[in-house]
């Protein structure tokens, strides 16, 4: 792990407009957000952030049919957060990382 990273961020939003996408890009509090057709790729490796605000902002900009999913690993807890994004809403999951693995290691898994 590098030094300073606690969190590490990944997902993608889809369905938003053009000038969403931009926009809801340039505001993101994440190392990297990128706009793409059709919605934004987030990526970040550091200190913690309000994810939550965030995706607020972002499932209140998604029409209908639009949709994202992030994904929060807490390094310091060993969690990683789950997040499913809709018009209006999402949700989270949250499962410890140990959990998630745990069907890899079953015999002659590595």
């Amino acid at each position: 792990m590098r030094p300073g990273v606690d969190f590490r961020i990944y997902g993608r939003i889809r369905g938003l407009t053009p000038e969403a996408a931009g926009k809801l890009a340039a505001e993101a509090p994440f190392e990297t957000a990128r706009a793409e057709a059709g919605g934004i790729e987030i990526e970040h490796e550091g200190r913690f952030v309000d994810v939550e605000e965030f995706l607020a902002r972002a499932v209140s900009l998604l029409p209908e049919g639009g949709d994202g999913d992030v994904d929060v690993i807490d390094e310091e807890a060993w969690t990683i957060t789950r997040y499913a994004l809709r018009p209006g809403a999402f949700e989270a999951k949250r499962h410890g990382l140990d959990d998630v693995l745990d069907h890899t290691k079953g015999e002659g898994n590595f």
